[in-house]
């Protein structure tokens, strides 16, 4: 039986629609708020969006989705190109590789390990920056940064949850690695 034009566009908007709200997140992110804290506190959406979705819909948030974010957030941030491509391929395969384990556990457990991947992630971007400035950078401001990614996740991961059960259900995943 075909489909209609309308169950095909919703089939699409299903298929992006983790792409797009983590689109919409980053780029709520880069609003400008004049406090001056505010420059020292940068908690990265994009990353957490990357683990939550890729831990329990990556059939839905791929690696394509993975270098379109991070084309976007390097066009955005105004960094070396390509910086935060390699930082999410990293926090991608890092969450693929432990992701049926994590998958299983509690909110607790995946807190845990996104508080250990996103450390990762922060140190490896902290590396590249300053191999790339040929100085070691200050790692306050990263570790800060990292902190309120990490403090933030639970609200963010309830957005995605929120997302995930009005819109996509849970009749739908289609995931071969678990």
């Amino acid at each position: 039986m075909k489909e209609s034009f309308p169950e095909i566009l919703k089939g699409y908007f299903k298929q992006f629609l983790p792409l797009i709200v983590t689109l919409f997140l980053v780029l709520l992110s880069f609003v400008q708020i004049h406090f001056s804290f505010f420059y020292v506190f940068k908690p990265d959406f994009a990353l957490m969006c990357l683990y939550f979705w890729t831990l329990y819909r990556s059939d839905l948030f791929g690696i394509l989705s993975i270098l379109f974010l991070g084309l976007v957030v390097d066009s955005l941030s105004g960094v070396p190109f390509g910086m935060n491509i390699l930082v999410f391929i990293f926090a991608y395969l890092l969450t693929l590789a432990y992701g049926s384990y994590i998958h299983t556990k509690s909110f607790l457990m995946s807190w845990i390990a996104f508080a250990f991947i996103s450390f990762l992630c922060f140190l490896f971007k902290w590396l590249l920056f300053s191999v790339y400035y040929k100085v070691f950078l200050n790692f306050g401001h990263v570790f800060v940064s990292c902190l309120a990614t990490l403090l933030l996740y639970p609200l963010v991961a309830c957005l995605n949850v929120y997302v995930q059960t009005c819109f996509l259900g849970d009749d739908e995943v289609i995931d071969e690695q678990r």
